[in-house]
């Protein structure tokens, strides 16, 4: 069997361990929902008033944007650190590293998992949210294929940035035990420069283009930009050429520092 099918094979089986595992506590899924909701309605509100005061940005975008956000961030969001410090502490790590295949593979087959759960459960409250977005003329997006076809591509370039970097900050844990704060601090500063908490269109031209420069933009919004046709074609090609440039350091950051962390590695557990 060639590498490609026995890895396509492991990572099959992956998903249906993970499926298998997370569907006995149903009573999370309620709770994902409603997670889901109050924090679309919750950053609608804020923004959709902070639009009042700002001419160049309406209402209509913040309320799409905002729908295509949570909808792309099911498809984008790392859930490594969640899990692999807790491997790296307690001593599971180990195991990872003498199985016959590389433990990312173990690792992506998780997120792709959480992700696509995530997407089901929220699939029934976009469809609820773009109707009625729709019904109130909130809702601009006119699903151009060929912008669904960019933000595609974008979306996949944007999960492996993201999963490199999870995977990148996850491995400190051989070096520091106490990884909460890390752990909170990454969370909040990905979620605030990906273009989740603060819109890049509320920020000063300065400030977007710092954002432009980082690679969190491209994790979120960058996908939902394309998605909505508010992006020009040089705003296009740079980004396609910035995240690219992103994932390539993203994988050698995450190489030098997993090769300089399993020299640390000693295998123990608490």
């Amino acid at each position: 069997m060639n590498t490609k099918k026995k890895n396509n094979r492991i990572l099959n089986r992956i998903l249906s361990m993970y499926f298998a595992k997370e569907l006995v506590y149903k009573e999370q899924l309620l709770v994902w929902i409603i997670a889901d909701i109050i924090k679309i309605v919750g950053l609608c509100f804020v923004w959709v008033a902070s639009s009042n005061l700002n001419d160049s940005v309406s209402q209509e975008y913040v309320v799409s944007y905002y729908l295509l956000i949570m909808l792309v961030s099911k498809f984008t969001t790392d859930y490594t650190l969640e899990f692999g410090v807790r491997d790296i502490i307690y001593g599971r790590f180990s195991n990872l590293l003498i199985k016959p295949y590389n433990y990312l593979i173990e690792y992506l087959g998780t997120n792709i998992g959480g992700n696509i759960l995530r997407f089901i459960i929220f699939i029934p409250g976009f469809i609820l949210g773009v109707y009625y977005a729709n019904k109130y003329g909130f809702w601009i997006v006119d699903f151009n294929p060929y912008n669904i076809f960019l933000g595609m591509i974008a979306i996949c370039i944007g999960f492996f940035i993201s999963f490199l970097l999870g995977n990148a900050v996850t491995l400190i844990a051989i070096s520091i035990k106490e990884m909460d704060s890390i752990r909170t601090f990454y969370y909040n500063i990905a979620s605030l420069l990906s273009g989740e908490f603060i819109p890049i269109v509320f920020l000063p031209m300065w400030g977007a283009f710092v954002l432009h420069l980082l690679p969190f933009r491209y994790t979120l919004s960058f996908p939902v930009e394309i998605i909505l046709g508010n992006i020009n074609d040089y705003e296009l090609r740079t980004g396609f050429v910035i995240s690219i440039l992103w994932l390539i350091m993203s994988f050698f950051l995450y190489k030098t520092i997993y090769s300089l962390s399993k020299k640390k590695y000693e295998a123990e557990g608490i």
